[in-house]
C-alpha cells in the first residue's frame, strides 16, 4: 500500500492465504474431474482443458516477457494522457458491448418470474400498490422469517415506481447493476494491480458467460453485488489513499461512516454482506498508520483518529448497527410484525444446510418443518428458533457425516460455474420456451462457461503463491470474503447459484496474478539484463588477465630459454662494448690486411698459458738493444693462425647453437599446444627422429635429453671460447707492451 495503513503479514494473514490455496486447488481438481465430453470421448474435453492451461499459461508468460523485453510499459509512462485517453475508449466500448450482450440475452431468452424470483416480483407489485398487509399474509411472514427478502423487493419496487411495472424494467435494473459491478470490479482490480490487472477484470467480467445468461432472473445477486463491490471500492480508497499526510480527516472520517452504511443497505438485499463486515475489521483491528514525525498536537485530531485501525472499525461497525437497525424497524412496520435477530434468523438455513440426505441443498422435509412451525405457534420467531434447535440435534448426533457432508457442499458450491445454463434451461423448459437451438446454445455456452471460470481459478491459484512470498497486499479482504462465502455456506443452505458474488472475486484475482506475472517479468528481463553486463565485463576482466598471463608466459619461457642455452653472443657483447679485445697497431695492420673482409669471432678454447718473456734488466747507462724483428714476425703470424683457427671454432659453434635454438623453440611451441588443449599431437613418422619413440610423450622425453646433451656441449664448448678469449687478451697485452718498448 501506499502510505496509508500499512498491512503488514502476521500468522493469520499466512494462515488465510495458505487455507485458500488448498481451496483453490481443491477446486480446479474438482473442476477438471467433472468436465465432460461426448458418449463417444469422454475424456477429450478433459484433455482439452489441461492443454488450454498450458497454453493460458505459456501465452501470458510469453507475452509478459515479450512486453518486458520491448519496454513498452517504461515506454507508455512517458505518455500517460494518451493511454489514459486510450484506456477510457477501452473501457467505454467494453461497457457499450457487455451491455449489448445482456440486452440480447433478456430477448433472446424471455424468461417470466417463477419460484424465488416470482415472490420478490409479486412482493415488489405489492409495495408498490401498498396491499402487502392487506392481501400479502402469506408473503408478510415470508418476510418475516426471511427479512433480507424486502431489500431486493424494495429496490423493484422503486424501480416499478419509476419506469413502470413490468418484469423488462426489473431485467434493465439488473442490466444497470451489472454494469456497474463490472466497472467496480475493473476499478478494485487497477487499485490492487495495476492497468493490466485492471484491463483484465474489466474484460472478463463483462463477457462472462454465466452472469450474462443469469441476466434474465429477477434475481437479488446483481443489487447485492453492485453495492457489495462498491463498498469494496470504498474500503480500498480508505485504507490505501488516506495516509497520514492528508489534510481531510474529516472527509475520511464521513466515508467510514458512508462504508459502514453501505455494508447494511447490503446487508439487507442479502445476509452475505456480513462476511464483507467480517472481514473489513480482520483487515483493521490489527492495523495502524505511521505519524509524521512532528508534535502530536501538530497534527489533525481526525488524522490521529484514522491513524489506529481498531478506531477506524469501531466507526464503521457503529455506522452498520445504526443503519441496520433503521432497516429492521422499517421492515416491522412494513409486514406489521416482528423480525428475528440475526442469530434467530439463520435456524431454517442452517437446518437446511446440515442435512445430509439433501447434500445441504433445499428440500421439502425442512421447508414442511419450517411451515408446520409457523402454523403450530403463529410466530415466525418461534419457527426459526424450532429450526435452529432441530439443527443442532443434527449436528450432535452424528458429527461423523459432518466432514464427508461438508466437502460434498464445497464441491456443489465451487464445482461448476453452470447455474447461469442450468436456470436458463431448467425455466425455459418449464415455461414451454426452450426450442433446440436455444438449448444448443444454452449447453455450448455451458461447456465454454466451464473452461474461462477454470481457467481464472488457475490465474487466482497463482495469485495466492504469490502472496505467500510477497509483501502484503490488500487483496486480502477480497480472499476473506471468498473464505467467509465457503465457510458459510459449509453450515447453512448451499446452491450452485450463491457464489454468483464471488465469481467477481475470483475475477480479480486471476487478474491480479496475470498483473503479478507481469511484473515478474520487468523484474526478470532486468535482473537478465544486469547478469549479462556482468558476465560480459567478468569475460573482459578474465581476457585481459589472460592476455597478461600469456604474455608473462611467453617471457618466462624465453628467460626458461636463456637459462637452459647459457649462450653467450660475443658479437653483440663486443658491439655493446661489455667486452674489449684489444691487439697491437702491427697485428691489427696485418690482420686487416690479409682478411679485411672476415669478421673475427673468439671461439672458447683455453690452451696452456704462455710462458712471458723475461723483461731486459736495466743495467746503468747501457743503451737498450732494439727488438728482434723477424722474432715478432714469428710471433704474430703464430697468433694469427692461432685467430683463424678460433673463427672457424667458433663458426661451428655457432651453427650448432643455432641448430639448438631451432629445435628448442620448436619443442616449446609443442608444449604450450599440449598446455591448451590438452592433448599430445602425434607427428608423421617421417617427421620423427628417434626410432625408438613409443608416442608423443616418449619422443618429447628424448628430444629434452638430446637438448639437455646440447646443452652440456654448449656448456664446455662456452667454458673453451672463455679461456681462449683470455688468452688471446694476455697475447695482446704482451703485444702492446713490446710495441712500447720498441718505441722507447
Amino acid at each position: 500500500m501506499k502510505k496509508g495503513l500499512k498491512l503488514e503479514k502476521n500468522w493469520f494473514y499466512s494462515f488465510c492465504i495458505a487455507l485458500s490455496v488448498v481451496g483453490i486447488a481443491y477446486i480446479l481438481i474438482t473442476g477438471v474431474s467433472e468436465m465432460q465430453g461426448n458418449q463417444e470421448y469422454p475424456y477429450a474435453m478433459k484433455g482439452m482443458l489441461i492443454l488450454i492451461f498450458f497454453l493460458a499459461w505459456v501465452g501470458v508468460h510469453f507475452l509478459a516477457l515479450l512486453s518486458a523485453r520491448l519496454g513498452i510499459k517504461e515506454k507508455l509512462s512517458k505518455k500517460s494522457k494518451l493511454i489514459f485517453g486510450l484506456e477510457t475508449v477501452y473501457v467505454l466500448l467494453i461497457l457499450i458491448f457487455a451491455f449489448i450482450m445482456r440486452v440480447a440475452v433478456i430477448i433472446e431468452l424471455p424468461m417470466k418470474p417463477a419460484s424465488d424470483y416470482k415472490t420478490y416480483y409479486e412482493i415488489a407489485v405489492m409495495m408498490k400498490k401498498g396491499i402487502l398487509q392487506e392481501k400479502g399474509e402469506g408473503y408478510c411472514n415470508y418476510i418475516a422469517m426471511f427479512p433480507h427478502i424486502a431489500g431486493y423487493c424494495y429496490i423493484l419496487k422503486n424501480i416499478f415506481v419509476l419506469f413502470g411495472t413490468s418484469v423488462w424494467n426489473g431485467q434493465m435494473a439488473n442490466v444497470f447493476f451489472s454494469l456497474g459491478t463490472v466497472f467496480f470490479v475493473y476499478r478494485i482490480a487497477r487499485k490492487l494491480g495495476g492497468k493490466i490487472a485492471g484491463i483484465v477484470a474489466l474484460t472478463g467480467s463483462a463477457f462472462w458467460p454465466s452472469q450474462i445468461l443469469y441476466i434474465n432472473m429477477l434475481a437479488a445477486e446483481y443489487s447485492f453485488s453492485f453495492f457489495l463491490f462498491l463498498s469494496v471500492l470504498l474500503f480500498l480508497h480508505l485504507v490505501m489513499d488516506y495516509d497520514s499526510t492528508t489534510k481531510n480527516g474529516i472527509s475520511g472520517i464521513l466515508l467510514h461512516i458512508l462504508l459502514g452504511c453501505l455494508i447494511a443497505i447490503t446487508a439487507a438485499i442479502r445476509p452475505m454482506a456480513l462476511i464483507l463486515l467480517i472481514a473489513i475489521l480482520l483487515f483493521l483491528i490489527p492495523q495502524k498508520m505511521s505519524l509524521p514525525g512532528i508534535p502530536i498536537n501538530s497534527i489533525s485530531i481526525w488524522v490521529r483518529f484514522l491513524a489506529k485501525g481498531w478506531l477506524r472499525g469501531l466507526l464503521i461497525l457503529a455506522s452498520y448497527m445504526v443503519v441496520s437497525g433503521i432497516i429492521t424497524t422499517d421492515i416491522e412496520l412494513l409486514i406489521n410484525k416482528s423480525v428475528p435477530s440475526f442469530s434467530q434468523s439463520f435456524g431454517y438455513n442452517l437446518l437446511v444446510g446440515l442435512n445430509n440426505d439433501a447434500s445441504g441443498g433445499w428440500n421439502e422435509e425442512d421447508s414442511k418443518f419450517l411451515y408446520d412451525n409457523l402454523e403450530r405457534t403463529g410466530s415466525p420467531i418461534e419457527a426459526q428458533t424450532a429450526c435452529r434447535d432441530e439443527a443442532f440435534q443434527r449436528l450432535v448426533s452424528n458429527p461423523n457425516m459432518l466432514f464427508n457432508l461438508f466437502i460434498k457442499k464445497y464441491e456443489l458450491l465451487w464445482g461448476n460455474d453452470n447455474y447461469g445454463s442450468d436456470w436458463n434451461l431448467a425455466f425455459l423448459k418449464e415455461q414451454n420456451e426452450l426450442t433446440q437451438t436455444r438449448a444448443d446454445f444454452l449447453y455450448k455456452v455451458k461447456s465454454e462457461n466451464q473452461i474461462v471460470y477454470l481457467v481464472f481459478i488457475l490465474f487466482s491459484f497463482l495469485t495466492l503463491i504469490y502472496l505467500l512470498k510477497k509483501q502484503a497486499n490488500g487483496v486480502y479482504v477480497l480472499i476473506l470474503i471468498y473464505l467467509g462465502t465457503a465457510a458459510m455456506h459449509l453450515m447453512v443452505e448451499s446452491q450452485n447459484r450463491y457464489h454468483f458474488h464471488a465469481i467477481p472475486v475470483l475475477i480479480i484475482l486471476g487478474s491480479v496474478g496475470v498483473a503479478f506475472i507481469f511484473d515478474n517479468a520487468i523484474i526478470f528481463v532486468e535482473s537478465s539484463d544486469v547478469e549479462r553486463q556482468r558476465k560480459e565485463k567478468q569475460m573482459i576482466r578474465q581476457e585481459a588477465v589472460l592476455k597478461k598471463f600469456e604474455m608473462e608466459e611467453h617471457k618466462a619461457i624465453e628467460e626458461r630459454y636463456k637459462n637452459m642455452t647459457n649462450s653467450f653472443d660475443m658479437k653483440s657483447a663486443i658491439t655493446n662494448g661489455n667486452v674489449t679485445v684489444t691487439v697491437s697497431e702491427i697485428y691489427a695492420k696485418s690482420n686487416n690486411e690479409e682478411n679485411s673482409n672476415d669478421i673475427v669471432y673468439v671461439a672458447p678454447a683455453m690452451p696452456a698459458p704462455a710462458t712471458p718473456e723475461p723483461a731486459p734488466a736495466a743495467t746503468g747507462n747501457k743503451a737498450i738493444e732494439p727488438p728482434d724483428v723477424e722474432q715478432n714476425v714469428g710471433i704474430i703470424d703464430q697468433e694469427e693462425q692461432k685467430s683463424n683457427n678460433l673463427d672457424k671454432v667458433a663458426d661451428k659453434k655457432e651453427s650448432e647453437n643455432k641448430m639448438a635454438d631451432e629445435s628448442l623453440l620448436s619443442l616449446i611451441l609443442e608444449l604450450e599446444e599440449i598446455a591448451e588443449t590438452g592433448k599430445i599431437v602425434k607427428k608423421p613418422k617421417d617427421k620423427i627422429q628417434h626410432k625408438n619413440s613409443d608416442g608423443g610423450l616418449e619422443e618429447i622425453l628424448d628430444k629434452i635429453r638430446e637438448i639437455e646433451k646440447r646443452q652440456d656441449n654448449m656448456l664446455e664448448g662456452f667454458t673453451i671460447i672463455k679461456h681462449d678469449i683470455e688468452h688471446v687478451k694476455r697475447i695482446a697485452a704482451d703485444l702492446d707492451q713490446r710495441e712500447k718498448e720498441d718505441n722507447v
